[in-house]
């Protein structure tokens, strides 16, 4: 199952993608829907094995104090993400 995150307070989409294992991605980069000056990232991937976005990308974020969270098909943010 895809799971998608959405990554803030990364200052590039290179350090944005040093934190993720190789089952998880940047798709997106782009500015928040509520905010024209706030770039964020989408990042999407399958869990596996202990690799998983709760439990390992999350926290490895945030040990860099860059925020992520997860978010669904529903969230505005993923209206801008090409299909």
């Amino acid at each position: 199952m895809k799971r998608y995150a959405i990554v803030r307070n990364a200052r590039t989409q290179h350090e944005a993608e040093a934190y993720l294992p190789a089952n998880y991605s940047v798709i997106w980069e782009g500015y928040e829907p509520s905010s024209a000056t706030r770039l964020v990232w989408v990042i999407e991937g399958e869990d596996d094995h202990g690799w998983t976005l709760d439990g390992y990308v999350i926290p490895r974020y945030a040990s860099g104090l860059i925020g992520c969270e997860e978010i669904d098909l529903s969230h505005p943010v993923m209206k801008k993400v090409p299909a």
